[in-house]
């Protein structure tokens, strides 16, 4: 039967059956590989793949009624304008005093913090993982499974740890197994052999914790940014 891989934007994820992708409500826009393919497709382009696409409407715009409107006093409507003048004066200057401040702010921040700053808060997609084509048994269970690590940014990475979900074929998650990779050098990459299982047809991988002394970094996939902070991942 023929299987599928799905690519959610961080990590390639599967393989699937065509039932199962259904089950995972992808759209026209989802990459898509098979082993019969060349490199990655979006469903949409995949003939045998458009009956299970989840279609989303259009939006519904609602046209205005027509209303008669009186017309007004032009005593009340000069007033009126320049009510608004002043109200759009007001909020001109506030946005520019906004701006002014944050262009201030901005630029006391010397440029290779705010290249540092950048590179923590795309951590999670500037740092891959993977797997390779890792076999799975007739009646599950999965075995030859490495998971690669991919740095694609300027900075050693000190650690990651990924986990790794074996999922069973209703969906549900058999067992997680837990990976830790240590010194990976700025866009290198390094593998590790994952745990056999002896069931579960795929599997799913987190990047749970990824720390960098050199990029002063931080990541821990179970703590919650605080809100509005510019620089969530950086150490304290």
């Amino acid at each position: 039967m023929k299987k599928y891989y799905l690519h959610n934007g961080q990590e390639s994820i599967g393989p699937f059956t065509k039932e199962q992708l259904k089950e995972q409500k992808i759209t026209k826009d989802t990459s898509v590989w098979s082993e019969d393919m060349n490199d990655w497709k979006k469903a949409g382009e995949i003939d045998e793949l458009k009956i299970i696409l989840l279609t989303i409407p259009p939006p519904i715009y609602n046209s205005p009624k027509n209303e008669f409107i009186k017309p007004r006093k032009k005593s009340f409507l000069k007033y009126l304008l320049i009510g608004i003048f002043l109200i759009a004066s007001v909020a001109i200057g506030s946005t520019f005093i906004s701006e002014c401040s944050n262009d201030n702010q901005e630029t006391s921040i010397p440029a290779d913090d705010l290249i540092q700053r950048q590179t923590r808060n795309n951590i999670t997609s500037l740092v891959q993982v993977t797997t390779n084509q890792y076999s799975v048994s007739t009646f599950g269970g999965i075995s030859n499974l490495d998971v690669i690590v991919t740095n694609n940014t300027d900075y050693t990475i000190d650690h990651i740890t990924v986990a790794i979900d074996y999922i069973k074929e209703n969906g549900g998650i058999y067992t997680t197994e837990y990976l830790t990779f240590n010194n990976i050098p700025a866009n290198q990459n390094k593998s590790l052999s994952a745990p056999e299982s002896n069931r579960g047809l795929s599997v799913n991988l987190t990047k749970q914790t990824i720390t960098s002394s050199e990029l002063n970094l931080c990541y821990d996939n179970n703590t919650v940014p605080a809100t509005g902070n510019p620089d969530p991942y950086k150490c304290n």
